[in-house]
Order: structure tokens, then C-alpha cells, then sequence
């Protein structure tokens, strides 16, 4: 009776062990533990007094319109005739905008993205990226910033542009930087990690990251999570 029942234990502690990790391993799972470690460590700032900029209609002086302003921030009984105060009035809430992301002329390509504030610290950020999103450590980091709205190459120069800065990420093992909008120079190396990914689909990829302000994004509604208070229940 003794040999059955450890046997009865170890047939039990084994279907323990291979359920835990189905589990561990299934989608779902990973997802929540993903949601959670976003909720525990990755912020976003947010107005929490929505005071109207006489300058602009519907605008308040935080630079957003009350439509993106909570209902809590729309009628604060706290701060009843105080002056808009950007220390006092804008406070860190846990981020609701992260996932993947298609882009469009990038065939099957997709990326991720999350929306953070400003003062995260960088090794949470790193955390982020290589933990996280699996990212290789990069050898280099190459940052590539321009304001300029026409930024023009010729088709020779543009070329060499592209051809350069895809053999230099290449040899070294290097993250591209840039300021994640499509003009200037950043338009640029866009096009060049469009171009690469499009005619490259089976080597190595290139680790490209655009780090844009929240309010220049278009259509960023949509990047809002809605699963998000749902992914943790």
C-alpha cells in the first residue's frame, strides 16, 4: 500500500509540475505577468485639473483638450480657484497604452510600444526593452534626431544613407534612436528600416526605437489598452 501511495504522490506532483508549466508557458499567462509588471513600473503623466487656456477654445493649459481629461480632472473640488500649477496639477498614474504595434508598408512586421513618462527611470527603460521585450543588448547606440520639416537627399545620396546606416547597425550590433516622427532626418531612417525589413524578412532584424511625445501622435487613441483592467482580474 506504501509503494502504491508514493507512487499515487509522484503521479500527482508530476501532473502538478507539467500543469504549472502549460500554464507558465500558455499566452494568456504571459500576458498577465507582462500587464502587471507594466502596472508595477511603467507611469504615465496625466492632468488632473483641467483649467481652460483663455488663449485656446477647449484647451486647458497642461496643452490637452477636456476631452482627455478625466471626469475627476474635469470637476476637481480640490483644487476649486487654484491657479494651474504644472507640479501640482499634472500627477503619474500607471500607463493604459502598450502592445503591439503594425505598421503600415512594413509587410508582417510588428513592434511595441508603451507610453511612459518622462522622469521613468532609464534602467526600468532598459529593463523594458531587453527583459521584457527580449531585446539584445545593443554594442552601439546610434541616435538620429532632426526637427527639419524638408530634410531632401537625392536619390544618389539616399541611397548611400540607407545603404551606410543598415551595414553600421549591422557589424556592431547597434539600436537606432530617433525621434519617432516621419520628418526630418528621422524620415529618413525610416525608410531605410522599412526597406531593409521588407527585402531582408529572413535575417537578422533591426532594432530601430522612436521615442515621440504623447501628444503628437496621431490617432493615439487608439493605442489606448482596453484589456487592461480586464488582463488584471
Amino acid at each position: 500500500m506504501k509503494g502504491a501511495e508514493i507512487e499515487s504522490r509522484s503521479v500527482h506532483t508530476l501532473a502538478i509540475q507539467s500543469t504549472s508549466k502549460q500554464l507558465s508557458s500558455s499566452p494568456s499567462f504571459q500576458r498577465r505577468i507582462f500587464t502587471y509588471w507594466i502596472k508595477e513600473n511603467i507611469s504615465k503623466k496625466e492632468c488632473c485639473f483641467f483649467l481652460r487656456d483663455p488663449r485656446k477654445e477647449q484647451i486647458c493649459y497642461c496643452g490637452y483638450p477636456k476631452t482627455e481629461h478625466t471626469d475627476e480632472a474635469i470637476k476637481p473640488e480640490d483644487f476649486t480657484g487654484d491657479k494651474w500649477d504644472m507640479h501640482s496639477h499634472v500627477r503619474e498614474a500607471p500607463t493604459d497604452a502598450f502592445g503591439n504595434i503594425s505598421f503600415s508598408g512594413f509587410g508582417q512586421n510588428t513592434g511595441k510600444y508603451a507610453r511612459v513618462s518622462a522622469d521613468t527611470p532609464s534602467e526600468t527603460l532598459y529593463q523594458l526593452l531587453t527583459e521584457q521585450w527580449k531585446l539584445s543588448p545593443p554594442n552601439l547606440l546610434i541616435s538620429v534626431t532632426g526637427g527639419a520639416k524638408n530634410f531632401d537627399l537625392k536619390s544618389h545620396l539616399k541611397k548611400v544613407f540607407h545603404r551606410g546606416l543598415i551595414r553600421v547597425v549591422q557589424t556592431t550590433g547597434a539600436w537606432i534612436i530617433t525621434g519617432g516622427t516621419h520628418t526630418g532626418v528621422m524620415k529618413h531612417v525610416g525608410q531605410a528600416v522599412r526597406d531593409y525589413g521588407l527585402s531582408n524578412s529572413m535575417q537578422g532584424k533591426i532594432v530601430a526605437i522612436g521615442v515621440a511625445t504623447w501628444g503628437v501622435i496621431h490617432n493615439r487613441d487608439a493605442l489606448v489598452n482596453e484589456e487592461f483592467e480586464e488582463d488584471l482580474c
